[in-house]
């Protein structure tokens, strides 16, 4: 009996763990990455099941609080709640750069044995009867049992598997906002109330997050309208050009309280892109005959609720629930493997249906909170910072909303 070979395409976060979830029932899993060295540029629970979780925490920092505020620093609402999160859903929320978290399922993925292949750009797929075709760059290609696009917003299995459907489909659509993000020493201006916490400023037409990812540093994002895209690259700036950009974006926030202004002016590293969006697919459309999607090649969507990660690691659990096992090669095995090619559309149609609700919902909850969190002129700025403080008034509506984040997958 033939190993099932599943082709994955994309190594960022979805792609290792599935690869990994596969192998354990019985599948030869293939990771592909178009980036030629993958380097420094509610998840937690699926972390643990591939036993990355206590890795995770042991080199990120428990969140102990959020803190929403103005630009100058006055407080709208806070809560300890984060440092019940343990106790509640079993693994705390932690800060953490996600490139940790990257490199460290691609040294799990050399500790299994599991190949990946850097350095392969996919162009085409080919669907036959019994397999799948994948086409990269330079005419290579590799046949599997099935294919996983796992391979971002701007995902070429997306792209060609609507394609093979008869759906053209468009480039992502620039939402006109940017966002410029870097690590820095965590300041000394940070007052002991706030530190351990996830912070929000609001401010005339910007917005800032930031949040611990150790004892000493501090990750950050700056929301702020843009009339030009700026492709998502997730480059870091080259150290010449972060001085220039620690002084620009400086100047911009200047009305910011000097804790905000610290942090920008130490930085350690920077990348800026845009957000772009797509329009959203029905179940039907996460996948064809032999491909499916998964992660924000399904549904992408812009950063302001932090669930891009949280959601792909979502759908690899809930993917592997309709996979068989295929482990011994006994009889059992082969009658499984005979009718498998004839069952996986229906088997990724279920995966899709049990999905699509729950990302479509908060894609949408995204968007609308950008909306909101990045306002301009003082009228518009003040209603805003009302709601927001309004809204830190009802603690169990509080402890609601971020139940219904993060209770899943299981």
């Amino acid at each position: 009996m033939a190993t099932p070979v599943v082709l994955i395409i994309g190594c960022g976060i979805a792609g290792p763990v599935l690869a990994i979830f596969y192998q354990r029932k019985g599948y030869h899993a293939i990771v592909f990455e178009k980036v030629k060295t993958l380097g420094d540029a509610g998840a937690m629970k699926v972390l643990n099941l591939i036993g990355l979780a206590d890795e995770v925490a042991k080199e990120s920092l428990p969140l102990t609080g959020f803190w929403d505020g103005v630009s100058s620093g006055e407080t709208l609402g806070h809560s300890g709640l984060p440092a019940a999160f343990r106790a509640t859903y079993g693994q705390p929320a932690a800060g953490i750069k996600r490139t940790s978290i990257s490199l460290m399922l691609k040294k799990r993925l050399r500790e299994m044995d599991i190949e990946l292949r850097e350095g392969w750009k996919l162009e085409a797929i080919q669907e036959n009867e019994d397999s799948v075709t994948a086409i990269f760059d330079g005419g290579r290609t590799v046949t599997g049992s099935f294919l996983i696009g796992c391979d971002g917003i701007k995902a070429a299995s997306r792209r060609v598997m609507q394609e093979m459907q008869g759906i053209r489909t468009g480039l992502p659509t620039f939402t006109g906002l940017a966002q410029v993000a870097g690590v820095s020493p965590t300041p000394e201006s940070l007052d002991a109330f706030r530190r351990g916490s996830l912070c929000n400023w609001y401010g005339d037409g910007k917005h800032i997050i930031a949040y611990p990812i150790s004892t000493r540093l501090t990750s950050w994002a700056v929301t702020l309208p843009q009339t030009r895209a700026h492709e998502e690259t997730w480059r870091l700036s080259d150290p010449a050009d972060i001085e220039a950009q620690r002084e620009t974006l400086a100047s911009e926030l200047s009305g910011f309280e000097p804790t905000v202004v610290d942090l920008i002016k130490t930085a350690t590293r920077i990348i800026k892109f845009g957000l772009f969006d797509r329009e959203e697919l029905s179940p039907e459309q996460w996948h064809s005959k032999r491909c499916v999607l998964v992660g924000d090649a399904a549904h992408p969507t812009t950063p302001h609720l932090g669930q891009g990660a949280n959601q792909a690691l979502e759908d690899c659990y809930h993917l592997m629930q309709y996979m068989p096992c295929i482990e011994s090669g006994g009889v059992d095995d082969a009658e499984k493997l005979k009718s498998f090619g004839a069952d996986l559309p229906s088997l990724f149609q279920a995966y899709a249906e049990r999905r699509q609700p729950r990302t479509s919902a908060l894609v949408k909850e995204a968007r609308a909170q950008g909306d909101r969190r990045v306002v301009a002129t003082p009228t518009r700025c003040k209603e805003r910072d009302a709601v927001i403080a309004a809204a830190w008034s009802d603690p169990n509506a509080i402890r609601a909303k971020y139940e219904r984040l993060l209770k899943e997958p299981f």
